[in-house]
């Protein structure tokens, strides 16, 4: 799978705007097929052997998850489903009863159940269907789990979650495609791609310092007024966050791997790291919506790894957000 990087965007990007066909009579998929189901036991199990690993306290949360096609929606992990959720009679996912809507508009994101979050994404094969580029049932799992902590976000954090949300008002006013503007995002994003391939310590500081002149720098010339600013800090919260657990959960499950091929996955974080590497280094001032915050938050929040751990205890707190973190570690370099 060497495009799992280029896919993760494509993914993202082409899933919210799908055609739902809920209001079809006749539905093909009442129930969840064997694959389908395997794949989510197989979710549920790294979430639950690593999931605190990738971030404190997401192995135990007990979170819901949908997934969906064109004509219905598949919920398990709850024990009792809302209307119009009604169960699938004679069949089970892990020997507990799971739950079938018709589709209605269906979304890949965090759902609410009521008082409770799911993670909600399109099935393997909805998706294999209408995406450009293969995709593996790996890639998939992680796929999954991005949208588990997106409902993990809005469960721990909610005021934050809604916050975020509500930033994409602003999208129109956030100017993409004013030149200089993009130019210095793709200076950020050489100077992120830099500091994460950098082995050296001092090299990781200097140039994690350098991305946030550069930063600071680009909205001082375009004159960011506060809503632009919280658009770009939400958004790297929110999906940049979601973007590196995403990354997180495929290389330590590929480290656990016992086959020898997957020691380049643990070793360069492949395949993920091609294609979103050369997109921080290289344009990421280019990428269009939401996208570049996917990468410079994931890319954010790798830094903090290396530059102040156990940086996760703080991370979903009110009003702090990954660049204060970074900006915090830099103080005391």
């Amino acid at each position: 799978m060497p495009w799992l990087g280029i896919l993760i965007l494509i993914v993202h990007l082409l899933l919210p705007v799908l055609p739902s066909s809920g209001q079809n009579s006749k539905v093909d998929s009442v129930r969840l097929n064997a694959a389908d189901k395997e794949e989510l036991a197989e979710a549920l199990r790294l979430k639950a052997e690593i999931g605190d690993e990738v971030w404190p306290g997401l192995g135990p949360a007990e979170i819901p998850i949908i997934l969906y096609d064109e004509n219905s929606e598949f919920l398990v992990g709850e024990a009792n489903a809302p209307p119009p959720w009604q169960t699938v009679n004679d069949d089970d996912f892990i020997g507990m009863r799971y739950f079938r809507r018709a589709a209605a508009k269906p979304q890949s994101f965090a759902v609410a159940l009521g008082a409770r979050w799911a993670g909600s994404l399109g099935s393997f094969g909805y998706m294999s269907s209408r995406i450009p580029l293969k995709l593996g049932r790996d890639f998939h799992i992680v796929l999954i789990l991005h949208e588990v902590f997106h409902a993990f976000q809005a469960t721990r954090a909610p005021q934050h979650f809604r916050r975020a949300l509500g930033v994409y008002k602003s999208e129109n006013r956030y100017p993409f495609k004013n030149a200089d503007f993009a130019a210095a995002w793709n200076s950020e994003g050489k100077a992120l791609a830099g500091a994460i391939q950098a082995a050296e310590a001092d090299l990781v500081s200097s140039r994690a310092r350098k991305f946030l002149d550069i930063r600071d720098a680009r909205r001082a010339r375009a004159a960011i007024d506060a809503e632009l600013l919280s658009f770009e800090r939400e958004l790297e919260w929110l999906e940049g966050l979601a973007k590196y657990v995403e990354v997180r959960f495929y290389e330590l499950a590929a480290a656990r791997a016992p086959e020898p091929a997957d020691a380049k996955l643990q070793a360069e974080g492949w395949p993920f790291f091609p294609g979103d590497l050369a997109r921080l280094r290289a344009n990421l001032g280019q990428q269009r919506g939401d996208l570049r915050f996917y990468l410079s938050g994931m890319a954010q929040a790798r830094l903090l790894d290396r530059l102040s751990p156990g940086w996760k205890s703080r991370a979903l707190e009110e009003g702090l957000y990954l660049e204060d973190m970074l900006r915090a570690a830099m103080a005391f370099k």
